[in-house]
């Protein structure tokens, strides 16, 4: 025989030799066709041999070397003393070790490759499993403590010893219910969430790599065959045709893993679906015992697994039947399994439905039609918890519901207030019926239909028409009823946390429909930081247990972040900063440890804070924050490339890096940035076109590449650039005339293109749109005067129309235009940030007063706005912040000053 054969052979034998004798056929179905017959031979050798031989039959056909004792057993390696065995596999041995430093005692697990496995191949593999737990630091997780070699060789790590039972063990000896098996199994969800946050995929999730403390702690242990997704660590590149390293448990595998294919995420959320099946029904998704490895294969590639309320009802059944003496059933080692539940009738109806779609979502044979991350699966998890609608339930509700709306917009929008009239009458019928004692029952029934009806205009129908034109008002509408609908049921309850959580999201809803400046709303502001913190304090004032729970965590952050949002657009840069701040550390805890469900929320975030950083004028530190939150939200698109929300914001953080370019000065830079920010607009708003937040985007990004091309000196393409935007706008104003967010956008647009005309010298064009700019803005501050930003839109405005007129030869009107420039420009936080563009008023001040100086008297005034436009370009330059463009300014402006001296 060929010795590269046969070293093959004997690799392979051992392999399977140490394997339990169940696991060994699905081994067996990896090797290769051509070797499997002889390490078969050799294996029946060895059980044919019995009690007969003391050794394996391997010793005897020379393929081991003669070892009845464990060597290790009571040595030293380095500072640990082996004491027992508990537990081998394929490549490696794990023994119960105590650290033998006199300074403390420690029970640990020490894992060691076994002799005669210590192939390259093996050996490159178990240092990957010691690198990847190195970098795997979660409370529920199994620590990494050390690590090394033994003075032979043999790599080795050290691990925390966890004692308990395997997951399916402990709920049954506890007899855990339901609801407690599903919390016990959303800790588990988040340790595999946060492997794969680190790019770690586990490929062997079963319930013995599942342990859990007596005092509930998950443990996830074993990553011997885990992979690492990053393209520079891996190891695997010919995974697929690898042998040795396709070791796994078929009762858990993936179809796609049963088929050799490439392995994603996916895999370890169909491995998780087959746990929390056994977990919740006794028994797997399929019985693969006594079955030939190709038949087991079959199965899991093909076969649809039982709706796990039917099996439990099933068993059941079974058992009742037994119990009587009819249709007697044989036993199974699972059968009795439905019985460890406190009340197994109770068990069965809380299967049936949501929990059925939840597990039969995580089995789905193909990868794309199970849910795509493990955080997905455990917030449907919450969901149904706290009964709320779950993404798994086929042609959803909440589905139906945006399908209707987009084709029924009016009817829904009519329909939504009828909904509330019968809600409020619903209410009042639950609150009559608990006062009776004798429909106690029925009251608490109509309880919970009121809060699914309120939950459900409030979260399903609002947010259905979110998107749409016009819906501005009836959003308030709803939102407003639906929080006084949760208001009473909040006083009746009074400690249902996830009632106050609801109650919470109700009021950050209002606030944004109220005056939230990224969202459409109705100019009121005041009420929008009003509701925000009724929101937050309604999260604060919940009992430690809850508030420490993600999804408070979660929507305290959000919280947060919304009175932020106000305090920006009211110009209060540093509370508003100090608030994103304390939502920006909520999130980075909640993504350290996996529980992150918005993922959306650390590039909002930075963008946030770069936005009161560029208001008070630092743009170096608003550069690095957007840049975050261009680096986050291009991981997310990448690893989503078809999900809106995350294009949406790459092409938001171009924009606002190509802003903060604009304001160095930087055209060219600033031009490419707005022109990535265009291409990806443009494509998501082709694909949504009633999407009004998209067009709106999309219409800003066209204003800013008129800003460029107008630097560049084409103002054709400049104007052509702002119709376009105008033309967009004056459609959403149209159908939501309501929306002051969209208003001020207008005002803006409008400005942009009057100063086109200006510099084409097209001043009656130009005069038309400064005009009607002015006059939506003076409308839309009276609604909201406290928005920072129109006001500095306004501010620009009347700069521009003043240099504009000056050009023309208008000189009074232009005199007008810059002292109403300068009463704006001079406030905070406008003064700090746009101390350039003061000291343009300043100047253009001056030479208006030179213009119209008939009689000499203008002299002295304007010598004093040359001198006050001096002062602030020499204080920017001392700074450090004077722009290549207004250097010569500091020649110019002193000329004028020195021609400022009356006529003799």
């Amino acid at each position: 025989m060929d010795s590269t054969r046969w070293i093959k052979i004997k690799e392979l034998f051992m392999t399977a030799f140490d394997l339990p004798e169940h696991e060994r056929a699905a081994f067996l179905a990896t090797c290769d066709a051509d070797l499997r017959p002889e390490v078969e031979r050799l294996l029946r050798a060895d059980i044919d041999a019995g009690e007969f031989i003391n050794e394996p039959a391997a010793v005897d056909l020379g393929l081991a070397q003669e070892q009845t004792v464990d060597p290790y057993l009571g040595q030293q390696i380095d500072s640990y003393k082996i004491i027992k065995e508990i537990g081998h596999g394929g490549m490696g041995t794990v023994y119960l070790a105590n650290h033998a430093d006199e300074s403390f005692d420690k029970r640990v697990a020490l894992k060691l490759i076994k002799r005669g496995m210590d192939t390259n191949a093996v050996l490159k593999r178990f240092v990957m499993e010691r690198r990847i737990l190195a970098q795997l630091q979660h409370r529920f997780i199994a620590n990494l403590l050390d690590g090394g070699s033994t003075s032979d060789g043999l790599p080795y790590f050290v691990m925390e010893h966890v004692e308990g039972l395997p997951i399916t063990k402990f709920c049954d000896s506890h007899e855990l219910s339901i609801d407690e098996r599903l919390e016990l199994f959303r800790k588990v969800c988040s340790a595999i969430s946060y492997a794969h946050q680190n790019l770690v995929v586990h490929r062997d999730i079963k319930p013995s790599n599942i342990i859990v403390t007596e005092d509930g702690t998950p443990k996830l242990l074993d990553f011997g065959i885990a992979k690492l997704l990053h393209p520079d660590w891996s190891l695997d590149t010919n995974e697929a045709t690898a042998t040795m390293f396709r070791v796994l448990t078929p009762e858990y595998a993936s179809p796609e893993q049963m088929r050799g294919a490439p392995i994603t995420t996916t895999s370890d959320v169909y491995s998780l679906g087959v746990v929390l099946y056994e977990l919740l029904c006794g028994e797997r998704p399929f019985k693969l015992e006594g079955r030939m490895p190709e038949e087991a294969a079959q199965i899991i590639r093909t076969e649809d697994p039982a709706k796990p309320s039917s099996v439990v009802s099933g068993r059941l059944r079974g058992a009742v039947a037994g119990n009587t003496g009819e249709n007697p059933q044989p036993k199974t080692q699972n059968e009795n399994r439905s019985t460890t539940f406190r009340n197994p009738q109770s068990a069965i109806r809380n299967l049936k439905g949501d929990l059925d779609n939840i597990i039969l979502k995580t089995l789905a044979k193909e990868p794309e039609r199970r849910y795509q991350s493990v955080q997905e699966l455990s917030e449907d998890i919450r969901r149904h918890l706290a009964g709320l609608p779950v993404t798994a339930t086929a042609d959803s509700f909440g589905y139906r519901t945006a399908k209707f709306v987009k084709r029924h917009r009016t009817g829904v929008i009519a329909g939504g207030i009828v909904l509330l009239i019968l809600l409020a009458a619903t209410a009042v019928t639950s609150w009559q019926a608990a006062v009776v004692r004798r429909e106690r029952d029925r009251a608490d029934q109509r309880f919970n239909q009121v809060r699914k009806l309120a939950h459900t205009v409030l979260f399903d129908y609002h947010d259905g028409i979110a998107e749409l034109a016009g819906s501005t008002p009836i959003r308030e509408k709803m939102i407003k009823d639906a929080i006084e609908y949760l208001d009473n049921l909040a006083n009746e309850t009074g400690g249902d946390a996830e009632l106050q959580r609801e109650l919470a999201s109700a009021y950050q809803k209002v606030g944004d429909v109220q005056g939230n400046p990224f969202t459409a709303n109705l100019g009121n502001p005041g009420g929008a930081l009003e509701s925000y913190r009724k929101g937050v304090a309604i999260l604060e004032a919940l009992p430690v247990s809850e508030a420490n729970m993600p999804q408070s965590l979660a929507a305290l952050g959000q919280g947060y972040e919304k009175v932020g949002d106000i305090l920006w657009a009211r110009g209060e840069s540093a509370d508003s900063q100090a608030n994103y701040r304390k939502a920006l550390s909520i999130y980075e805890d909640l993504k350290t440890n996996g529980e992150l469900f918005d993922s959306s929320s650390l590039n909002r975030v930075y963008n946030r804070i770069g936005q009161t950083q560029e208001q008070v004028g630092d743009l170096v530190r608003a550069l690095q924050s957007y840049q975050l939150s261009l680096e986050e939200s291009q991981t997310l698109a990448a690893a989503e490339p078809e999900n809106i929300k995350y294009r949406r914001a790459v092409a938001i953080a171009f924009a606002k890096i190509g802003d903060v370019s604009y304001q160095t000065h930087d055209y060219k830079v600033a031009a490419t940035n707005f022109q990535n920010a265009f291409s990806i607009l443009r494509d998501l708003s082709d694909k949504e076109p009633t999407n009004t937040t998209l067009r709106r985007t999309l219409g800003l990004i066209d204003a800013r590449l008129a800003l460029t091309e107008m630097k560049a000196g084409n103002y054709a393409e400049a104007v052509e650039f702002n119709r376009q935007t105008i033309e967009i706008q004056r459609q959403i104003v149209g159908a939501d005339p309501n929306n002051l967010q969209i208003q001020f956008d207008l005002a803006a647009t409008l400005g942009n293109l009057g100063e086109c005309y200006g510099l084409m010298r097209l001043f009656a064009l130009g005069n038309k749109s400064f005009q009607e700019a002015m006059e939506i803005s003076r409308h839309s501050l009276s609604k909201d005067p406290t928005y920072s930003q129109g006001r500095e839109h306004f501010a620009n405005n009347y700069l521009m129309y003043a240099q504009m007129l000056q050009k023309s030869g208008d000189a009074a009107r232009a005199l007008e235009n810059f002292r109403n420039a300068q009463e704006m420009f001079e406030l905070e936080p406008l003064k700090s940030k746009s101390s350039d563009q003061l000291a343009e008023i300043y100047e253009g001040i001056g030479d208006t007063l030179l213009a119209l100086n008939k009689n000499g008297k203008n002299f002295t005034d304007a010598r004093k706005m040359y001198q006050l436009s001096l002062d602030t370009l020499t204080n920017l330059q001392q700074n450090g912040k004077l722009n290549s463009e207004n250097i010569g300014k500091l020649i110019e402006v002193p000329q004028k000053i020195a021609k400022c001296q009356p006529h003799r």
